[in-house]
């Protein structure tokens, strides 16, 4: 942990004097003659140590790329084209171990994200109070500059404990967790932290986006920005998430009435005009700008996630290392209807008629921005969340998962008799979410925050994979060697 350690604190730093206060704060423009003593001295200067936390958040091994293939490649869906491990077929196959490279650097990178966000709330918040700041920014965005540091905090130790953690209805959220660092990192001595239980990170990620709704901005007034950054609608829809993992359906059902309406069109009722978009394709395609998107991080030509990071590279063909759709009997591709915009949005290649999604196809500039949360998840977090938590299928819940499901589908509407029981609404509804947010990284986190087993797949050129239930070793990934040799706290 010494060389991360130290890495990371260079890369706070680095990230926290660097940035851009346009609105296109993803094209960063390093400022090389600051120093730590002096990133507070003007309101320019703070704003580009926001950015920095947003352009660590969206390296490529965490929320740039490949965390949404990871917990798509993990399940059943796709094929590889290549056996390269670089290309995460380790992770595809289930063979990653300890040393593995993706094993390694989501964990390394996420938690270097985690400094950054610590190395700025404790300089911000000493600064203030302080007095220093006085003149330099006002007292909202002080609040907002927060909002937005411990929002991303909580996207790092959620995201965290999808892949290294036992989800939290096995045992509760009693079994081992994370360590929980909430202060700057500074030197080797900061290694050694025991891991907090499940729950207890759990706690921390609420705790963190509860102080950050009340501090939130509402509405940036601006289109890009109320995509790409952190406001109050986009802290209630993590929260829906949250609680969903939690099995805290009540939650979920009354963190979304507080921007989802009662009845259709399911616009958001406060904050941003979040709302689901009439054509499918175009919350993909450029400029990334429809009102279905809740949160996403974007890309351009000069600033991106690399080569073998971005989504393209994983699922366009015109890459050679990508994955394509399985087909055949069972398969999510043959279930689809041909009508359905999503499948109709899935292309073919000609080159070895293999069906590949095309979500993200910028390959050459790889400038295609990466969903994190969509409004669709929202409702349909709501839907699950209201029969859940009921134990009974309601109209309500129905009329939500419609509105997603024949948005794209028009001939699709359920009715209530379609359910006999909550069980299969429930099968709808898990199914319903595999064909909307494929490639877009949900894929394993519903089968984990289940219980699901994660199916068994096989492809003819890289063999079989066999299915991986909820008691295999399997299931989640192991902690990381780096961790091991520098925490003697950490636990395997």
């Amino acid at each position: 942990m010494k060389k991360i350690i130290k890495g990371s604190i260079i890369l706070a730093l680095v990230l926290l004097i660097s940035g851009c206060v346009k609105d296109e704060w993803m094209n960063p423009a390093p400022i090389t003659s600051l120093s730590d003593l002096t990133v507070f001295e003007s309101k320019d200067r703070i704003a580009n140590q926001v950015n920095g936390m947003y352009a660590s958040l969206k390296n490529g091994w965490h929320l740039g790329g490949r965390f949404l293939a990871y917990n798509d490649l993990r399940c059943d869906n796709f094929l590889p084209n290549s056996s390269n491990l670089v290309t995460l077929y380790a992770t595809w196959n289930h063979s990653v171990i300890s040393s593995t490279n993706e094993v390694q650097n989501f964990w390394n990178n996420t938690y270097q994200t985690v400094n950054v966000v610590n190395v700025f709330l404790e300089g911000l918040t000493n600064a203030w109070d302080e007095g220093k700041l006085s003149g330099v920014i006002s007292q909202a965005e002080y609040d907002q500059y927060r909002s937005e540091a411990l929002t991303i905090r909580a996207f790092c130790y959620f995201d965290l404990l999808q892949m290294y953690s036992k989800p939290y209805h096995m045992g509760n959220g009693a079994n081992r967790g994370l360590p929980l660092r909430l202060k700057a990192n500074k030197s080797a001595a900061d290694n050694d932290l025991a891991p907090s239980q499940v729950s207890e990170v759990y706690t921390q990620i609420l705790k963190d986006l509860n102080d950050a709704e009340g501090m939130a901005i509402s509405d940036y007034g601006n289109g890009h920005l109320n995509i790409t950054r952190i406001h109050k609608n986009t802290i209630i829809a993590f929260k829906t998430r949250v609680y969903l993992h939690m099995h805290n359906w009540g939650a979920v059902v009354s963190e979304s009435a507080k921007i989802v309406p009662a009845a259709a069109p399911f616009d958001a009722t406060s904050g941003v005009s979040n709302a689901l978009v009439a054509d499918y394709a175009s919350i993909f395609a450029s400029p990334h700008s429809t009102k279905e998107s809740v949160f996403s991080l974007p890309h351009t030509t000069a600033n991106n996630a690399g080569t073998q990071n971005h989504l393209a590279h994983y699922f366009d063909p015109e890459s050679g290392e990508s994955y394509y759709l399985v087909t055949g009997d069972g398969s999510l591709y043959n279930a689809m209807d041909d009508t359905d915009a999503r499948k109709i949005m899935i292309r073919v290649n000609a080159s070895d008629g293999q069906p590949y999604i095309s979500k993200y196809t910028d390959t050459g500039t790889r400038s295609d921005y990466v969903p994190v949360i969509r409004w669709a998840e929202v409702l349909l977090n709501r839907a699950e969340g209201i029969v859940r938590d009921g134990g009974s299928v309601t109209q309500a819940a129905i009329d939500l998962l419609n509105a997603v499901r024949v948005r794209s589908f028009e001939t699709g509407a359920y009715d209530i008799a379609d359910f006999a029981s909550a069980d299969e609404f429930y099968t709808a509804i898990l199914q319903e979410r595999n064909i909307e947010f494929l490639g877009e990284g949900l894929r394993n986190m519903d089968l984990l925050r289940l219980g699901l087993t994660i199916p068994g797949k096989g492809s003819a050129g890289f063999g079989t994979v066999g299915a991986v239930p909820s008691t295999s070793q399997a299931y989640i990934w192991p902690v990381p060697d780096s961790e091991r040799s520098y925490n003697k706290l950490m636990t395997p």
